[in-house]
């Protein structure tokens, strides 16, 4: 019985690490002379703005016209499974990653209006399993270090609030898939019934 606990502990250890996690990013803005408003260092805190909020408040970074690109640098080579951001509700943009800051390819697009909120700031996400989830988000999971934002139409007045990444560090060029949780309470659920059977054996 001690034996089938430690296998079940040591299944559950490795089933949290296996579990993609948040990726910390550092903020750069490149375009149009930095002429937005606001601190880059809203992008990356962890906190999204209260939905349906003004578009040019502090809490954000906002500017006019489409020049800006807004860049999340990841230190290293990063497998990004999905993406939460608030943006302004009535603007589209686009997301591309690169590996090299050079050749860049669109990761996913945000189309104006595709979000709930009717207006001001809408925060989206591409998990499923998130409550933001907006299934025409969806992307396939992609390698990369960095991922940049712009604007790419609407109404000339943008914002961003917040653009989180999640995913697993890349080892050597390739991706481990990330166990399913259904998977793994089934090996559980298993381990467990072995135990039991073993048990009144004994």
């Amino acid at each position: 019985m001690k034996r089938t606990l430690l296998v079940l502990t040591l299944l559950g250890l490795s089933a949290t690490a296996a579990q993609a996690a948040s990726i910390t990013t550092v903020v750069s803005a490149n375009g149009n002379g930095g002429n937005y408003g606001g601190s880059l260092s809203v992008l990356n805190d962890g906190i999204f703005p209260t939905e349906g909020s003004q578009w040019n408040l502090a809490d954000k970074v906002s500017w006019n016209g489409k020049g800006n690109r807004f860049v999340f640098a990841f230190g290293d080579l990063y497998r990004i499974d999905s993406v939460r951001l608030s943006v302004d509700n009535n603007d589209g943009y686009l997301l591309e990653y690169s590996t090299d800051y050079s050749a860049w390819a669109s990761l996913l697009t945000v189309s104006s209006g595709v979000g709930e909120i009717g207006w001001g700031m809408d925060t989206m996400a591409t998990d499923p399993s998130d409550s933001e989830y907006v299934s025409q988000l969806a992307f396939t999971p992609r390698e990369a270090r960095y991922v940049r934002i712009q604007a790419t139409d609407g109404d000339n007045s943008y914002s961003i609030g917040e653009v989180a990444f999640t995913g697993e560090r890349a080892g050597n060029g390739s991706t481990n898939p990330v166990p399913e949780p259904a998977g793994l309470a089934l090996i559980g659920l298993g381990l467990a019934g072995m135990a039991l059977v073993r048990r009144r054996r004994v």
